[in-house]
């Protein structure tokens, strides 16, 4: 009878495991269909008219990176910081959350220097990743951090090593995760190695160094089935030049391997989104050494025939960040431009990019938009404490 008991005790914690296993992916293709329909559906919806300031945060840090998330039905926006008025790299990221009208503040998390950010599933379990790049007293060799949600907040589930870290980028490969982190500088160089990390024994280990150059950011993604991803390159101490080439890798079963390099030129960020059966991907190319300028183009490339092909070049100035996404079905992408002051929004047409709409954004530096339900926000970051980070509500 004991047995009986011990048994029927196991088979409830199996099933009350494999019940919030499955209870968070509900939660997570909740999310993902309600931003397909918000992508697709045309209801009230019938044309873009503009975007209204919802909410402004205070500026007592530098923020570089917002992340929008899920857990259960609750959305949270993470605000990664950098570093306070006084340059002191030590700082407080804050989670907020957020209910369609405003976001609250949430819970507050130490970082140093943090530039990156992604919330990802493992398990049933919810996690955030936060690529640090500067820290008070290990300075560039500061690790990074892995926090894991209890239910009610965050806490640091695992330090990982990182050099300068600039962005971080978690998927899957079959029942393989991996988190990628672009590092950016180890103190003396921009030439380190950025670092494949695998879930293995119930947390992450070193996999796969690939060699990068100042690399700043990180994307990966699918075509026809294989795994690629995207690295931006921006600075070489070897050659002492930032006309480098940034890389695509592709994972052969075993690990990544070189794929395809492409001329960048100071890249600030990499971008990779589909347009119905098109894959289009684009870099955000902040400076030109050897024309001395930051008034160059950011070049987005097409998939075809089996690799990226330049497709258009669009006019920008000190770019730094890039974000595609939809409003009303209507497929968009933002270009922040930190030198010019302004965020440029452009729209795909049959013959390139036109110009959508542009506001001034002064000392922009990251520009995000998320979905929620069938509406679009957008959060709009400067690189100054002296200007507030604003939200922005896509009005129809």
């Amino acid at each position: 009878l004991k047995r009986e008991i011990l048994a029927l005790k196991k088979g409830h914690y199996q099933l009350e495991s494999l019940f919030t296993r499955q209870s968070n992916k509900v939660h997570e293709l909740e999310s993902q269909v309600a931003s397909y329909q918000s992508r697709n559906s045309y209801q009230d919806c019938e044309s873009v008219q503009y975007m209204q300031e919802l909410q402004s945060i205070p500026a007592a840090y530098v923020c570089y990176q917002t992340v929008s998330f899920f857990i259960d039905d609750t959305q949270y926006v993470a605000v990664l910081t950098s570093q306070d008025n006084n340059s002191k790299r030590d700082t407080v990221s804050v989670i907020y959350e957020f209910d369609g009208q405003q976001i609250v503040r949430y819970q507050s998390l130490r970082t140093d220097g943090a530039r990156g950010g992604q919330h990802f599933v493992i398990d049933g379990e919810n996690y955030l990743a936060v690529a640090n790049q500067n820290g008070q007293t290990l300075g560039h060799r500061v690790k990074s951090v892995v926090y894991k949600w209890d239910g009610r907040k965050f806490t640091v589930f695992q330090s990982v090593g990182t050099l300068g870290a600039w962005d971080v980028e978690y998927f899957s490969i079959g029942q393989e995760h991996f988190l990628l982190f672009a590092n950016h500088h180890d103190g003396s160089s921009h030439d380190v190695d950025s670092y494949v990390y695998i879930w293995r024994e119930e947390k992450f280990q070193l996999y796969q160094r690939i060699g990068t150059k100042g690399a700043t950011a990180v994307k990966h993604f699918l075509v026809d089935g294989e795994n690629y991803f995207a690295v931006c390159n921006q600075y070489s101490a070897a050659s002492s030049s930032n006309n480098i080439n940034s890389k695509i890798y592709r994972w052969s079963g075993a690990q990544f391997e070189l794929f395809q390099s492409i001329a960048t030129y100071g890249a600030y960020d990499v971008e990779v989104w589909r347009e119905g059966r098109f894959l289009f991907l684009a870099f955000a190319n902040y400076y030109n050494k050897a024309k001395n300028s930051y008034q160059i183009n950011s070049d987005v490339y097409m998939w075809r025939s089996g690799r990226f092909h330049h497709f258009r070049g669009i006019a920008t100035n000190g770019a730094v960040d890039l974000n595609a996404f939809t409003v009303c079905g209507k497929n968009l992408l933002a270009i922040a431009n930190n030198r010019a002051g302004k965020t440029v929004i452009y729209e795909l047409t049959g013959s390139g990019f036109r110009e959508y709409d542009q506001f001034a954004t002064s000392s922009v530096i990251n520009v995000v938009s998320f979905h929620r339900h069938n509406d679009t926000f957008t959060f709009i970051s400067p690189n100054s404490i002296s200007v507030a980070t604003r939200l922005y509500q896509w009005i129809h």
